[in-house]
């Protein structure tokens, strides 16, 4: 009788030992594709109620804006301040006739081109540029580009030209690093 019952723990712990095997790396893996959609969660809603914030005419400009707009992050865990991520908010419009109407007419180099007149960046800019490229004369004081008409530096990377004249995009891009890996998620919202 007590030969049956070794027999029987024996073949226990080995079923026991080979369902482990199987099962330690599945669960460890469950918890962290769930921590990754979690943190893409977060980019996108980040992004998403900074760009509603930015379409619906806050000015981020001003320091107070700028502190409410990093508490959204603060608020889903993301740390702009201690640098872990980026905030980039950029109006864009396409350049027409109309706008190049004033003189010199002949110097509107980028007629036809979507811009980038208005650039904010918050956080960390080391950690990833802006999808829409890096305007060259971006005031500080107000997020304004500077000479939007001709430098071709203000033209916006991988944007269609389909917006009519007087309309806007407004976009927010974040990027929020994960600490236990240094890779980093990206998420941008345009309205």
């Amino acid at each position: 009788m007590q030969r049956r019952s070794i027999q029987f723990r024996a073949s226990s712990i080995a079923m026991y030992t080979l369902g482990a095997i199987f099962l330690v790396p599945l669960s460890i893996g469950v918890l962290l594709v769930n921590s990754n959609a979690s943190q893409n969660d977060h980019v996108k809603q980040i992004s998403r109620d900074v760009a509603s914030m930015y379409a619906q005419g806050m000015d981020f400009s001003r320091s107070a804006n700028q502190t409410i707009a990093l508490r959204v992050g603060e608020g889903l865990g993301m740390d702009v301040r201690a640098g872990q991520g980026v905030l980039i908010l950029s109006k864009i419009r396409v350049v027409h006739d109309t706008d190049c109407q004033e003189p010199p007419a002949a110097q509107c180099s980028n007629k036809g081109y979507a811009v980038v007149t208005q650039r904010y960046v918050m956080g960390n800019p080391a950690l990833r540029a802006s999808s829409f490229g890096t305007p060259g004369n971006v005031d500080p004081a107000t997020g304004n580009v500077q000479n939007w008409l001709n430098d071709p530096s203000a033209r916006a990377q991988d944007f269609s030209p389909n917006l009519n004249q007087g309309e806007f995009t407004y976009a927010a891009e974040c990027y929020l690093t994960k600490p236990e890996s240094g890779e980093g998620v990206y998420s941008r919202t345009m309205y």
